[in-house]
């Protein structure tokens, strides 16, 4: 009777505190805010720029990247880049402007000892970035030499071809952060222009923000700040679902000790009915090819699946291996036997699950992480999907599950990066397999 009662008593405390942890939509003036309130050290908020590389033309590639990285680290109005960095480093907070595929973000991270401070900075980078000329030359030789970085990293250089080659013809080909030449032809005066006059629009915005701090005192630091944003007409954008049919290789030819092989098929959209099964089976999928490519056959020691969750999502099987050969073989056994005989196992499928949960309550330990979670959600369809993300994935079941692998793993681009005759030897096989 005494444990009854004290579990219902308990009851009375948990259930509303996890209710409370849940985030809430609202708006400040206009800005559309996400907020989950934590009780943790770290807070961290991110102002996120809805479109990405679809609100410029191709040959402007790189230039939201430079204007949100320039915006948080070549002076405000009030700051100089140096006073400014000073001022960050004095009270340990981190301000970062970065450019995705689809959108763009200005993010802070500090103690909740030192919002106060960390928001001045965090708030001047949106509102009064002045893109100072000798500052902005400085990142732009950061950024080149990150281009030419990630161009001679293989796996850098293989995400590149998957997405070339998966959208070609396309803007949403565009890499963010832009080539040589695109940003070689930016100047602090036309990165300030679109920042200020395609950016920086109440109707592209919204602040998503996890931490220690009641929802009274962050929209009375909203409305301090954010007023004065401009507020005009924003057209969402529409993007065209690629859906790949027959079989596609493309090949890039590199001196490499290490040979690198991709095969990009379909995928659903995060908001879509078929996501998490499709993430499961994809799951199951990963993990059949690390144990038969590496566990079984040792032939690399990196071998699997994910998804690349974007706007136009797709899926991604890859291997790096010195067996080309051999790993293809083992990549189209693995799939084939995936794609006919499904998954039947329901031990199997609540290991997957259990992976999951695991996975999303130590997201939930970092403040930074629930930020991006929420802000990718909500770019994707809605924050919700991550608020309810174990709800849907203990939902999943077996059926559904391999529905989603027969629906969605049609087509396919083989991506090679390693020697050129082997690269033809194999694909020159493996196409008169198919015939």
């Amino acid at each position: 009777m005494k444990r009854s009662l004290l579990i219902t008593l308990l009851s009375f405390f948990i259930i509303p505190l996890h209710a409370q942890n849940k985030a809430r939509l609202f708006e400040v003036n206009g800005l559309k805010v996400i907020f989950r309130p934590t009780q943790k050290e770290t807070l961290s908020i991110s102002m996120y720029y809805r479109g990405g590389v679809m609100n410029y033309a191709p040959e402007q590639a790189g230039i939201e990247y430079l204007a949100l990285a320039a915006a948080s680290s070549c002076g405000t109005k009030n700051y100089s880049a140096h006073d400014y960095h000073e001022l960050a480093d004095e009270y340990g907070i981190e301000i970062k402007g970065d450019a995705e595929k689809d959108y763009g973000t200005i993010s802070m991270n500090c103690t909740d000892k030192y919002f106060d401070q960390g928001w001045k900075l965090f708030a001047d980078a949106v509102i009064n970035p002045i893109f100072d000329p000798v500052d902005f030359q400085k990142l732009k030789a950061k950024a080149i030499s990150s281009i030419h970085a990630k161009e001679s990293d293989p796996e850098e250089r293989m995400e590149q071809l998957s997405a070339a080659a998966m959208f070609y013809g396309t803007p949403y080909a565009t890499d963010p952060m832009g080539t040589v030449e695109s940003i070689g032809r930016q100047t602090a005066d036309s990165t300030s222009i679109y920042y200020h006059n395609k950016l920086l629009n109440k109707k592209n915005m919204f602040l998503v923000v996890a931490g220690r701090i009641t929802k009274e005192e962050l929209e009375k630091k909203i409305t301090a700040s954010f007023a004065a944003i401009r507020e005009y007409p924003y057209t969402p954008i529409t993007y065209n679902q690629t859906e790949l049919k027959g079989e596609k290789i493309l090949t890039e030819s590199r001196s490499l000790a290490t040979n690198y092989m991709n095969c990009i098929l379909n995928a659903p959209t995060l908001n879509s009915p078929d996501y998490y099964a499709f993430l499961l089976g994809v799951d199951a999928l990963s993990g059949s090819l690390h144990y038969e490519l590496r566990t079984k056959q040792g032939l690399s020691y990196s071998a699997g699946a994910t998804i690349q969750m974007q706007q136009i999502p797709y899926t991604s099987i890859f291997v790096s291996t010195t067996q080309p050969a051999k790993a293809h073989t083992g990549i189209t056994t693995v799939y084939r036997s995936l794609r006919i005989n499904g998954i039947n196992n329901p031990d199997f499928l609540e290991v997957i699950k259990k992976s999951h949960r695991s996975s999303y309550y130590r997201h939930q330990e970092s403040s930074t992480a629930i930020v991006r979670d929420l802000g990718r959600a909500e770019v994707f369809g809605d924050y919700k999907l991550e608020e309810y993300k174990i709800v849907s994935i203990n939902r999943v079941t077996l059926q559904q599950i391999n529905a989603a692998l027969s629906k969605y793993l049609k087509g396919a681009i083989w991506i090679y990066l390693g020697d050129e005759e082997v690269a033809q030897s194999i694909f020159k096989v493996a196409k008169k397999d198919s015939e």
